[in-house]
């Protein structure tokens, strides 16, 4: 009897052994860079363990997980033996099982052992990794620690044997914790929003910044047939007069043709000098121009702008031609989303005819279509906008009257300026076919 009491000690030991590791590695696999840094600012006492585990990940959780699978191994083997020092189960197995205990033993042992591991060694151990995270991981690190150390070579045996063993397919494998990937974020942010914990606008923000580092500089600019910029050339009365109605605080300027971008002039210098009523001499008004090739990703530009302290960039390409420009508001559009300004007049991107068809402009983003009228118009690098789409499968700038089809999916231009695809008649054999959100009837605006 006190054999048995003893192995029930043994194994309840093992099980909350397991727990305490699931808990444990939940807790300190959320210590990354930025925690370590909060640490270090801290002079925390701890700060070298937790440097010591970035160091030696590998070490460190393959010797959690090989203390764990010992640990369920050996509490599933004395839990069997548990059942079978139990008597009763010789006479239960004579009348139900031919006389074989370790049938009926096994049985048994099938039917409780994984609810209990589950409970006692996923679930409340993974709720409480995640609620005490910080506590947890400050008072287990040191235990954690020494317990890689002994187990270091054991770690390095294993990974070297399933690395051979995986040779054949090109694969290498090894116990370091797994960062989750940005699909497994996305999901973790939906179930976020479903339970309450994360507001829609937070996970529009988080959707942008993990879009944000792909996004290249052509992708965002206000394209050259859209931007703003005077010719030095012009009279200087006509010059004053497009920069004070250009709304803009910065405007550049360039000589001859927009490829050949001199300088940027700050209205605020303009002001000044307007409101002091002096002479004004638009080139002696010129400040050197930034200028950034399209391919350039705009977490880059980004980084540049707040580094040398730009807020406007044009956007040449590979020849040195004027694609663009770009701000650092249309930058930070990309992450907080549109910044309305009020003294700009919105126009919608789409608006509903009398007929059920829809007029949209040709600048209107390809994403935006998609997510508006619920379809799914191919995406490509060499295209944005639903004219850049249009021009790449036919090959041509269409002619008013003119009309391309994608599958069911008409569209007809109404409104062109000089060689720009303006408006588009757009309507689709599809019955349903129209916004997908109410909410969005309204259109998406753009400055």
């Amino acid at each position: 009897m006190d054999s048995i009491i003893f192995e029930l000690i043994v194994f309840l030991l093992l099980i909350l052994l397991a727990g305490f590791l699931e808990a444990a590695e939940i807790s300190l696999s959320s210590y990354g860079e930025n925690k370590i840094d909060e640490l270090r600012e801290q002079n925390h006492k701890l700060t070298p363990y937790f440097e010591k585990i970035i160091e030696n990940e590998e070490s460190f959780f393959g010797s959690v997980q090989i203390v764990y699978v010992f640990s369920i191994i050996s509490a599933t083997l004395l839990g069997f033996h548990l059942l079978l020092s139990l008597g009763l189960f010789a006479n239960i197995a004579r009348i139900f099982f031919t006389g074989n205990p370790f049938l009926l033993a096994f049985i048994l042992l099938l039917i409780l052992f994984p609810p209990i591991v589950v409970i006692f060694c996923v679930l409340i151990p993974k709720a409480i990794g995640f609620k005490y995270a910080d506590e947890l991981a400050l008072r287990s690190v040191r235990a954690l620690l020494l317990l890689s150390k002994i187990f270091k070579l054991p770690v390095l045996a294993l990974t070297g044997i399933s690395n051979f063993l995986l040779k054949p397919i090109k694969e290498r494998t090894n116990f370091s914790q797994t960062r989750p990937s940005e699909d497994e974020i996305l999901d973790m942010i939906s179930d976020g929003v479903k339970s309450g914990a994360i507001d829609e606008k937070e996970q529009e923000i988080i959707e942008n910044i993990l879009e944000f580092n792909d996004l290249k500089a052509n992708e965002v600019m206000v394209p050259r047939t859209e931007m703003v910029a005077v010719d030095l050339n012009e009279d200087e009365e006509q010059i004053l007069k497009e920069i004070l109605n250009s709304g803009h605080s910065l405007v550049p300027a360039f000589e001859e043709t927009p490829d050949n971008i001199v300088g940027v002039i700050h209205t605020k210098d303009f002001m000044k000098k307007y409101i002091m009523q002096k002479e004004i001499s638009i080139k002696n008004l010129l400040r050197p121009a930034y200028f950034i090739p399209e391919t350039k990703l705009i977490s880059e530009v980004l980084k540049e702008m707040q580094q040398i302290g730009e807020r406007l960039a044009i956007v040449t390409d590979e020849y040195g031609g004027t694609e663009g420009v770009i701000t650092l508001e249309d930058v930070l559009e990309e992450i907080v989303g549109e910044i309305k300004d009020k003294s700009k007049t919105e126009v919608s991107d789409f608006s509903k005819l009398p007929d059920g068809t829809f007029c949209i402009l040709g600048s209107m983003d390809i994403d935006d279509f998609n997510e508006t009228f619920n379809f799914k118009l191919p995406e490509s690098d060499e295209y944005n906008t639903i004219a850049g789409f249009i021009a790449d499968r036919t090959g041509k700038i269409l002619n008013v009257g003119e009309s391309f089809k994608n599958k069911e999916l008409h569209f007809e231009l109404i409104k062109k300026t000089r060689q720009k695809m303006v408006q588009f008649k757009v309507y689709s054999e599809r019955e349903n076919f129209g916004v997908a959100n109410k909410e969005q009837n309204e259109g998406k605006s753009e400055s």
